[in-house]
């Protein structure tokens, strides 16, 4: 297969302009319930790690054109490759969980909060049956809707936002102590699934000149802009900022509240819940992949039934928000450290190459 799924220009865009919007809405209020005013520093921690991971799946992707199912294939037999993916699926399901919970509690506030969230959900799922359809390919071109929205409409929140934070607030740093800003940083690996993103598209892309540095420079720029996105809203709600369940929503509402305009960033929130959409079926279209490739069936079939269940996950748990945060960030966080960063490390150690098939009809015909 000559084309690949995806380019580097869109796994730039994805790690750039999708993944940093996926961490500022919850994710802020959650470091700061440990790291306080270190929840920068705690921040910097997860990004470093997954940095530092994806940099050795860009080393495997520069040595090998293969993807991880025909890593797993090569080294273990398919099988082993049908049951890695298998549990891969089950990951990616169980990592969009949350983000649905948090995307249902967004929507109600920010667009109306009179709409039971059963209702406003069926048209996400609508999309999100959709997109599961067209495999990885439609993940590259939602990053190229993304970016654009990204990058207008960030710089103009933050730009509203800055001249109402107090950065003194961030003082002194460390103060929380090693352990709450560790602990911080690992009951939040829900948000970081990015290596495990990564370790799916190898081979669905064609690594070229400098790829690594193109691709770790995108991701870097993401993770610089939702540094500062930390640093502006502890800035501003210091220590209420645990209070500030969607981030995104409140960050520049000072400026913009009382104005005769009204909130006029909204129109900017607003633009950027697209992108959060898009954002949220990459977890789910991933599953999709993983499943299809685990039963070797159509897409279609591992679609509709993850649809149905992310369906039913939120009639059943539309109210449990705050239990499903507390198993997945503080009981349950080892499993993303274990699928998002263990096991793509993990990856550079399988075998590259094929194994040669024994000969077994070299004499053959020679019989008298």
């Amino acid at each position: 297969m000559n084309e690949k799924a995806l380019n580097i220009r869109q796994i730039c865009f994805l790690f750039a302009a999708v993944l940093p919007v996926t961490r500022m809405l919850v994710y802020p209020a959650t470091l700061s319930f440990h790291a306080k005013n270190d929840l920068v520093l705690s921040a910097f921690i997860s990004f470093a790690a997954e940095f530092a991971v994806i940099s050795l799946l860009l080393l495997l992707a520069k040595k090998t054109d293969l993807t991880f199912f025909e890593l797993l294939q090569n080294t273990f037999g398919k099988f082993i490759a049908r049951a890695v993916y298998f549990l891969f699926s089950l990951y990616f399901l169980f990592s969009a969980l949350l983000p649905v919970l948090e995307q249902r509690g967004f929507i109600l506030q920010v667009f109306y909060e009179n709409v039971p969230s059963f209702l406003s959900f069926i048209p996400f799922v609508a999309v999100c049956l959709y997109a599961c359809t067209k495999g990885l390919r439609s993940i590259g071109r939602v990053a190229d809707l993304s970016m654009p929205v990204f990058a207008v409409c960030i710089p103009v929140l933050l730009l509203l936002a800055v001249p109402e934070a107090d950065f003194t607030a961030l003082l002194p740093v460390g103060a929380t102590g090693a352990g709450n800003i560790f602990r911080s940083a690992a009951e939040s690996m829900n948000w970081f699934s990015g290596a495990a993103y990564m370790l799916l598209f190898l081979g669905n892309f064609r690594y070229e000149k400098k790829s690594s540095v193109k691709i770790l420079s995108a991701y870097a720029i993401g993770a610089a802009i939702v540094l500062f996105f930390l640093a502006v809203f502890y800035g501003i709600f210091s220590d209420i900022s645990i209070l500030q369940q969607n981030a995104l929503a409140h960050i520049s509402k000072y400026a913009t509240a009382f104005t005769s305009l009204g909130r006029i960033d909204l129109l900017f929130v607003f633009a950027l819940s697209l992108v959060l959409l898009f954002a949220l079926c990459i977890p789910l279209q991933l599953s999709t992949h993983c499943a299809a490739q685990a039963f070797s069936i159509k897409p279609a079939f591992p679609a509709a039934a993850i649809s149905v269940l992310v369906l039913l996950f939120i009639l059943f748990f539309n109210q449990a928000y705050l239990e499903i945060q507390t198993l997945m960030t503080q009981k349950l966080w080892y499993v993303f450290a274990f699928f998002a960063l263990l096991l793509p490390a993990l990856a550079l150690l399988l075998r590259k190459k094929e194994r040669e098939k024994p000969n077994i009809a070299v004499n053959s015909g020679k019989k008298e």
